[in-house]
Formats: structure tokens, C-alpha cells, sequence
């Protein structure tokens, strides 16, 4: 799991004080990945192909006595080894695969995923739809943030830009609690004296921090 128990505890204890303090029900994801992205380590390998193949063409060029058969065999395995062995670092190495990473398709994968979950954890189903879920991608160092329709008439999409904005430094650093603090510290902000419960329906979404690996 990405959260330790205690972790998991101060953000469940988070979710039920801003539930409490905004009206709202809340749901919030923490996620290992949102795709595969198998791309990533076919892109390390043209990077790492390529490189060595330039300083192989640069040590041709500054010793061409040297050149041979067998040191042209050499050369290709050199260029193909160095190409598979970055493709697969990024494997296992998620700060390196991350350099590979195409922004724009990780922004579609992490929404993708989020609207795949709030259908699937039925935050759409709250009396008055005001369920709001919080999807926090650690590979991609992404947030987003889906209101449902009663959370959507008191706030923009620009305030909840703001509010991932304030979230997404500190998931860079991975202070996960500390980013799911600000966002939902900012949203209840947003919403506060906003939403009217004069006809209260309980706790319709667990105050639980979902995790999963993702993909």
C-alpha cells in the first residue's frame, strides 16, 4: 500500500472533519499509476540506442586505425545493450521512467481514471449529489478533482484548479497527508456555508482513503 496505517488515519480523520465542517461527502484516492504506459521503456531504449551511437561515431572518428570487423560488431552490441539497459531500468526505476513520461497523456490517463472510479464508488449516488471525489496519482505527481453536480453550483473550475494547485507541490515531494490536507482544508473553504443539510442522510461515502496500484 502507498499510505502507512497512521498515515491512512490522519487522512480518514481529514475527510470526516472536512465532511463535517462542509456539508459535503467526499471520497479520496490515493493510486499507484493510472496507466501501464508501456511506451516508456521503448522511448528509454531510441534514447539510450542513440547516445551510444554517437560516442561511438565519436571514438571512430578520433581513433579510425581502430576501426575492424570485430569492432564493428562490438559497436552494435555496445548501442543495443545500452539502449535495453536503460529500457529496462525504467522498469524498476519510477523517478527514472517518469523522465519518459508524456504530460499530456498522463493528465488524460489520471481523468480516465478518476471518472472510472467515481461511477464505480458511486460518488454520483449522494442524496443532493454533493459527493466530490479526490484522486491523487503518485507516478504521475497528478491530482484530480471531480465534483458532482451539487458541488458544481457553488464553485468554478478555477477554484478547483486552485485547490490542485496547492496540493500538487507537496505530492511532488510525496507528502501525500500533507497534500491531501491542503486540497481538502482549500475545498472546505470553498464550500463552506454553501451546502444546506437540513435533511441529513448520514455518511453516504466511507470516510476510508481508498488505495489501489492502478495499472
Amino acid at each position: 500500500m502507498h499510505l502507512t496505517e497512521q498515515e491512512q488515519q490522519q487522512i480518514n480523520e481529514l475527510v470526516a472533519e472536512v465532511e463535517a465542517k462542509s456539508g459535503a461527502q467526499v471520497l479520496l484516492a490515493v493510486i499507484g499509476k493510472a496507466d501501464a504506459y508501456p511506451e516508456i521503456p521503448w522511448k528509454a531504449f531510441a534514447v539510450g540506442a542513440a547516445v551510444a551511437a554517437v560516442l561511438v561515431m565519436v571514438e571512430e572518428l578520433l581513433h579510425p586505425d581502430w576501426a575492424s570487423m570485430h569492432s564493428a560488431v562490438f559497436h552494435v552490441v555496445v548501442i543495443l545493450g545500452a539502449g535495453a539497459a536503460l529500457g529496462l531500468l525504467t522498469i524498476f526505476s519510477l523517478p527514472l521512467a517518469r523522465l519518459f513520461l508524456d504530460r499530456l497523456r498522463a493528465a488524460t490517463e489520471v481523468r480516465q481514471y478518476a471518472q472510472a472510479m467515481f461511477l464505480e464508488h458511486g460518488v454520483f449516488q449522494t442524496h443532493d449529489r454533493i459527493g466530490v471525489l479526490v484522486l491523487v496519482s503518485l507516478f504521475e505527481r497528478k491530482v484530480v478533482i471531480l465534483p458532482d453536480a451539487g458541488i458544481r453550483r457553488h464553485v468554478t473550475g478555477e477554484q478547483i484548479e486552485s485547490v490542485i494547485a496547492q496540493m500538487t507541490p507537496l505530492l511532488a515531494e510525496r507528502r501525500i497527508v500533507a497534500a491531501a490536507k491542503a486540497g481538502l482544508t482549500a475545498l472546505a473553504t470553498l464550500l463552506h456555508n454553501k451546502l444546506t443539510r437540513e435533511d441529513a442522510h448520514g455518511n453516504e461515502l466511507a470516510d476510508t482513503v481508498v488505495q489501489e496500484r492502478g495499472q
